[in-house]
């Protein structure tokens, strides 16, 4: 089901059947650029078979900027909140999609249950920050204050719900010292959290699988390489079962 937005955004619902059930909204990565294929439908059937209903929020249809995407995506999670077949609403987000989960769990606690997030982008500090993301982020809307809002790190509080993440330590794209300072902002203010690093594995892997292979690698060399990572998501889904009990 295509649920419309306000802008050329949308969200495309899948509900198992007419149970009200906790739901799993997924944020694929892009680089704030676009919504990853590879992130998208192979996490939702991963979910829809673990009893979850989900939501795919497809954010780059329309390349909102900082603040008006973070609007938006409120609207996306009251969406959800609201509709009569859905309980608790978690969040998972990879890459940059890692990023707009955490900007929400951050500045939402309320309305966030739980969030996990793969090799996500988390600070704007220049020394480890992924360029990209934040240039397609902020747009012209690049000043003090606004850079200062998009370095997550910074923006962990009190009332968040747990946090769930995973990284590889040699991630090239989006160095694993993002997930670290989240990690040690979340401890400071005792936030309940779960973290898996893994030593090697290049950035955007997804489930480590056959079905998520790069599309200039076989698949089987794919697996070969990465396939050792591919129980995280194993150990997400059994975190979820922790914290919503």
């Amino acid at each position: 089901m295509k649920i419309k937005l306000d802008s050329k955004n949308y969200i495309e619902l899948n509900l198992i059947d007419d149970t009200k059930r906790d739901i799993v909204l997924i944020f694929p990565g892009g680089g704030y650029e676009h919504t990853s294929n590879r992130e998208s439908v192979p996490i939702s059937n991963v979910f829809l078979k673990d009893g979850y209903h989900t939501a795919i929020y497809y954010y780059r249809e329309e390349k909102l900027i900082y603040p008006y995407i973070k609007e938006e995506g409120l609207k996306v999670i009251e969406t959800l909140r609201n509709h009569p077949l859905v309980h608790k609403v978690f969040l998972i987000g990879f890459s940059a999609g890692g990023h707009f989960s955490a900007m929400l769990a951050t500045s939402y606690p309320k309305q966030v249950d739980a969030t996990i997030l793969a090799y996500p982008v988390i600070s704007s500090d220049p020394s480890i920050y992924h360029g990209g993301s934040m240039r397609n982020l902020l747009g012209e809307n690049l000043n003090e204050k606004t850079w200062e809002d998009v370095s997550l790190e910074k923006q962990v509080n009190d009332r968040m719900s747990p946090v769930f993440i995973m990284h590889t330590m040699d991630d090239q794209s989006v160095p694993v010292e993002n997930s670290i300072r989240f990690i040690q902002a979340l401890n400071k203010h005792k936030i309940y959290n779960e973290s898996h690093f893994y030593p090697r594995g290049t950035h955007g892997i997804s489930l480590a699988t056959k079905e998520v292979a790069f599309d200039h690698m076989d698949a089987n060399d794919f697996v070969n390489q990465f396939g050792y990572i591919s129980n995280w998501i194993e150990l997400a889904k059994d975190f979820l079962r922790r914290v919503k009990s």
